[in-house]
């Protein structure tokens, strides 16, 4: 079996011991890329947001010195006078801290909100890009998770990381001068239990980058959980299966739960180590500078003044000493963005790739060889001939390859032996948006979105007559169903299109098909939730509106298929018949005998 773990199609899920084992030195190396691409364009406004962050520092470092003048100018020497300049200036200072605290904060905001939109519309961008195999081998809680989940605690992160190195770096820097500079001595005694806080901040940086990476993969696989349950409510709800989601949907909240608090405390033990540093500081402040007020050596308001700048350390500190933590976050959230964003589609435009010359031609499958897993092969060598303008159907027991063709046919997976043609031209040498083009592809899931009958037909063209939209859906035998919903082709089907039927979201599908008026229509299982009669009504007006274009159905339902031109019988990877109903049924071989079986199991 291939090793997925060295697939990089596959998204990697890592303990949090194998995350803390990526190199330090790639991640900064991506965190650099990131600041690079998305932040740059905005420097201008950063370097605004900056100096306001300065300004509003400077607010704060200048508070103690005022402080300091209010107790040793006015209330031990009773100088009047000085009262109303400093109210004046505490007004002023005052003033300059709420607009700058403005500034910094709208700015901040407004590049915050760009830099995310940016970084979705690129992710979103990008993975519609991305083969199918992608989606095939990743969970879409996963993906969607990288999209949303990291882009937010990329967002969220990164501006802490500007407020801290902007504002409270400042802040500390101005704060810490102010105490040298009012006693050095004292400033050296404040300084002693610094060391203490080094250690347990190395410790918890390194287990917070341990489990941040873990915490954003158990977000993907919560909203995988979520996806998939909602998705299947009705099966669930029939099956009476809901203590079953329940369990299972609980796991793994909790799990991510479990994990977030491990986050949390690792993160809060920095808290109260902080505390102890600074009562240790306060307490040897107090003790020495307390005695030196006493004896007058010292000015009560430089000793209240210094304690009151130790006091307004704290916080910028303690958010600075985080600050490792933050980071690693916002730099496994970049990791796994890039992850996805630096895959490269696989199949892709060869060099002077050419449109499809004849889209109406005969479609060839020459040796053709496909495995999705290298020790599980799918195609076999398989070789056929679909005529042009006619109704071919395929069909054959699940797993035997029949969705393959459909997707070698659109090229959403390429062979890994032989060539697909259509009109004597290989698939490899064709421009994709131009075969594409060519092609209308209906599933068994019928592909329906929130918005109206009208959208759902329309979608993907634009200026569509209601005229039109009406013809394709009374073709698709629709039209009956539709004039009775409220407001007819206004009525909105809902997320999935869960406010209509099985039947009726594949008839709205047909509709979509036939207004598209492709050369090649593609109907993968595109009448399995029709009644019998219903399904014969919708195929008789296909060979009508169809004729003369190229038509490949599958059906297990072989009566489906009795009207069909030709029909190619797949089984193991290969061609075994080929013929219209009534010559297969001559040979008495797997066609026959599966039909025998069908007739017999109705």
């Amino acid at each position: 079996m291939t090793n997925q773990i060295h697939d990089p199609y596959v998204l990697q899920i890592r303990s949090t011991r194998e995350a803390a084992k990526q190199p330090s030195g790639e991640r900064n190396r991506l965190f650099a890329r990131f600041v690079r691409e998305f932040f740059r364009p905005h420097i201008a406004t950063l370097l605004v947001a900056v100096g306001a962050m300065i300004v509003y520092a400077g607010t704060i470092s200048v508070l103690p010195w005022l402080f300091e003048q209010l107790v040793n100018e006015v209330f031990v020497r009773r100088a009047i006078d000085q009262l109303n300049e400093i109210v004046a200036f505490v007004a002023i200072i005052f003033a300059l801290r709420g607009g700058s605290a403005f500034t910094q904060q709208y700015l901040l905001a407004l590049v915050s909100n760009r830099v995310t939109a940016a970084v979705q519309k690129r992710f979103v961008a990008h993975v519609l890009k991305l083969d199918l195999v992608f989606f095939q081998k990743n969970s879409i809680g996963q993906i969607v998770a990288r999209g949303t989940e990291d882009v937010n605690v990329l967002n969220q992160s990164a501006t802490n990381l500007i407020v801290t190195l902007g504002r409270d770096f400042v802040t500390i820097l101005g704060l810490i001068g102010y105490v040298i500079w009012t006693n050095p001595y004292w400033a050296g005694l404040a300084m002693l239990g610094a060391p203490l806080i080094a250690v347990p901040t190395v410790l918890a940086t390194r287990r917070v980058r341990r489990l941040s990476h873990r915490g954003q993969e158990l977000n993907g696989d919560l909203i995988g959980s979520f996806e998939e349950a909602f998705h299947s409510i009705r099966s669930i709800k029939a099956e009476g299966n809901e203590p079953v989601e329940q369990e299972r949907l609980s796991t793994t909240v909790t799990t991510r739960r479990q994990v977030a608090i491990r986050i949390a405390r690792t993160q809060a033990t920095l808290s109260p180590i902080m505390d102890v540093v600074t009562a240790i500081a306060l307490i040897s402040v107090l003790m020495v500078g307390g005695r030196s007020v006493m004896t007058g050596e010292t000015e009560p308001g430089q000793l209240m003044a210094f304690v009151g700048a130790l006091m307004l350390l704290a916080d910028p500190l303690r958010r600075l000493l985080q600050i490792n933590a933050v980071l690693q976050l916002c730099m496994a959230a970049v990791e796994r963005i890039y992850e996805v964003t630096d895959l490269q589609p696989r199949i892709i435009d060869a060099p002077g790739a050419a449109p499809l010359a004849d889209p109406a031609g005969a479609i060839a499958f020459r040796d053709v060889h496909f495995a999705y897993d290298a020790d599980k092969p799918i195609l076999k060598g398989l070789s056929a001939d679909i005529l042009p303008g006619r109704m071919t159907a395929i069909v054959g027991e699940s797993g035997s390859g029949k969705t393959t063709l459909f997707n070698l046919i659109a090229r959403l997976n390429d062979p890994d032996q032989g060539s697909v043609e259509i009109g004597g031209q290989d698939l490899d040498r064709v421009s994709i948006a131009n075969l594409r083009a060519s092609i209308a592809l209906v599933a068994q899931d019928s592909l329906l979105f929130d918005a109206t009958v009208r959208e759902n037909v329309a979608y993907g063209l634009l200026d569509v007559d209601d005229a039109d939209i009406l013809d394709v859906l009374r073709a698709a035998d629709a039209l009956e169903f539709v004039q009775r919903l409220p407001g007819g082709t206004d009525f909105r089907v809902g997320p999935r299109g869960t406010r209509l039927s099985g039947g009726q979201r594949q008839r709205i599908a047909i509709a979509r098909a036939l207004l598209r008026d492709s050369p090649i229509l593609l109907l993968d299982e595109a009448t399995s939730a029709l009644d019998a009669a219903t399904e014969a009504r919708v195929l008789e007006s296909l060979a009508k509106e169809r004729a003369g274009k190229t038509t490949l159905m599958i059906a297990h339902r072989l009566a489906a298929v009795l009207k069909a031109d030709r029909i190619i019988a797949v089984e193991n990877g290969q061609v075994v018949e080929q013929g219209n109903h009534a010559e297969l049924m001559s040979r008495d071989g797997a066609y026959a005998r599966a039909f025998r079986l069908h007739a017999i199991e109705s």
